[in-house]
């Protein structure tokens, strides 16, 4: 029963992933995940992250790596290096078995992907407007406003007239905000703005690559609410988001990995 690892590199969080395959074409079965803060050392947040995912497991059980991600050419103990754009179409097709588009929003980079019948990438587009169009944004809005991350997708539902930032560029962004502030706009009517803000321009990502039929979100911002709202409302579409949406890249390429190691034996 070969053990594979799928290691995601990202710019903000490594996340890994540990799957077992009795043998091709049979159930996949996830053993665990990992995650742990990106640095400058990516060999050191891959082994924290992948010491969770291995639930009890050894190194030495590994048959395969797969690392994908920001820093993957950099991960020493990698069997494959894949980009993250073959593996969120990868990962995102074996959780919702259908063609058609995903969002990555991440940490420095927002992706648009178009995904064929099997689960191949059609085409694909990224964001070019620094950080005002990715995860970080969300982040440094959250500490300004004093307003713990994991609490933004929640205030962002109980806004009552959303106020978008307009700018492009995360500076004069952060300006826009400090404007509303001074102006008595509430934190929820400003978060609710920065994720409309977002949507908004996640949608012309997609429109470049094709929105039909269903959106799969992946990325930890999947898990606000407030911007899977967003999403639906302005994009009018039924947004996917599993639970672990931040694990699918390293679910995806955990995939390929097995794919790979078959071919070999």
């Amino acid at each position: 029963m070969p053990l594979v690892a799928g290691i995601d590199c990202g710019s903000g969080f490594t996340k890994a992933i540990v799957v077992a395959q009795d043998s091709p074409g049979s159930e996949l079965r996830i053993l665990g995940r990992g995650r742990a803060r990106s640095g400058i050392n990516v060999d050191q947040a891959a082994n924290d992250a992948l010491e969770q995912a291995l639930a009890g497991n050894t190194r030495s059980d590994l048959n395969y790596t797969a690392a994908t991600g920001f820093g993957r050419y950099n991960l020493s103990f990698r069997d494959i290096a894949i980009t993250e754009i073959t593996t969120a179409a990868r990962g995102a097709y074996f959780l919702f078995p259908r063609p058609g588009a995903v969002l990555d929003i991440g940490s420095q980079t927002t992706r648009a992907i178009a995904v064929k019948e099997n689960g191949r990438v059609n085409t694909f587009k990224s964001n070019d407007k620094c950080a005002a169009g990715s995860g970080m944004f969300i982040a440094r809005a959250a500490k300004y406003l004093e307003v713990p991350l994991e609490q933004v997708g929640e205030l962002s539902l109980h806004a009552a007239h959303s106020h978008p930032i307009s700018s492009v560029c995360a500076v004069l962004a952060e300006s826009e905000i400090i404007n509303h502030v001074s102006s008595g706009v509430s934190v929820e009517d400003i978060l609710r703005g920065i994720h409309d803000s977002l949507a908004d321009r996640a949608g012309a990502l997609l429109k470049r690559v094709g929105l039909h039929g269903e959106l799969t979100f992946i990325g930890g911002v999947a898990h606000q609410q407030g911007m899977v709202r967003a999403l639906e409302q302005r994009l009018n579409v039924k947004v996917n988001v599993a639970e672990d949406c931040e694990f699918v890249c390293a679910l995806g390429a955990a995939l390929l990995g097995l794919r790979r190691l078959a071919s070999r034996n």
